[in-house]
């Protein structure tokens, strides 16, 4: 992914009517991204910024987070990447989709931080997946940028009205 600046970020969520807490920008090593995702401080919302084809234009969307906290063992698996976490990994976001009257709500259980990009790079401080994968690394990053895509299609995200 191509760094992107505040100003960009601003642009893309110009429409919503949530106010914006970017993280600091000047520590993020955009060439180990395929999206940037990042957690409001309130733990509440997430945001997602994703690159189309050209790296130039930029989509984005605002989630809402349900974090569950439970002391139960269960494997958990995040439908982006699919890393699979043992226990409160993941967290299950949500978006309402744009355009329709019935406000439909659709949702995922994602990594509880967005950081996909990072897990199937091996790079996150977590532990490494409890279901290791023998697929190489360009087809995780394409099954993670589909996955991106799909969820920004079902949420109306993909094209500005």
């Amino acid at each position: 992914m191509k760094p992107i600046t505040e100003s960009h970020i601003k642009e893309v969520f110009a429409d919503e009517r949530v106010t914006l807490h970017i993280p600091r920008l000047d520590h993020v090593d955009w060439a180990v991204l395929d999206y940037f995702g990042w957690i409001h401080p309130g733990g509440q919302l997430g945001y997602v910024v994703a690159p189309l084809a050209s790296d130039d234009d930029l989509r984005g969307m605002v989630l809402r987070r349900a974090v569950t906290n439970t002391t139960r063992p269960r494997m958990e698996m995040c439908s982006w990447c699919n890393h699979v976490h043992k226990r409160n990994g993941t967290a299950m976001f949500s978006v309402v989709v744009k355009g329709t009257d019935e406000r439909r709500t659709i949702g995922n259980r994602m990594c509880r931080n967005l950081d996909c990009s990072l897990r199937i790079r091996n790079l996150s401080s977590d532990p490494p997946s409890y279901m290791m994968e023998t697929l190489n690394l360009q087809n995780k990053v394409m099954r993670l940028q589909n996955s991106v895509y799909r969820f920004l299609y079902r949420a109306n995200a993909l094209y500005t009205t």
